[in-house]
């Protein structure tokens, strides 16, 4: 499988305390993402979202091999396949 986004893993580095714009710092050899919250200093939510972020390659690859080997004509693939598409930039 050819993948041109940066390779996993990614790590929530947790929050850094940067004075006026503390944030979550997901990142793999290099800073990939500063995640904030909708709600300005919502923690939790913060953390969630960086989460998140830090699982989508694995994710991506479980969902791919997932339909490689199962897919059917359901909406549950439709939406696993959709969301492959998304992913991928398809």
């Amino acid at each position: 499988m050819s993948t041109k986004h940066t390779r996993g893993p990614w790590t929530n580095h947790g929050r850094i305390a940067q004075p006026g714009l503390p944030h979550s710092a997901v990142a793999a050899n290099t800073l990939l993402a500063r995640v904030y919250s909708e709600a300005f200093g919502d923690s939790e939510q913060e953390t969630a979202n960086a989460n998140l972020i830090a699982a989508a390659p694995e994710l991506l690859e479980a969902l791919q091999a997932v339909v490689s080997v199962a897919d059917r004509a359901t909406v549950e693939f439709d939406m696993a396949r959709a969301a492959i598409a998304k992913a991928t930039g398809q």
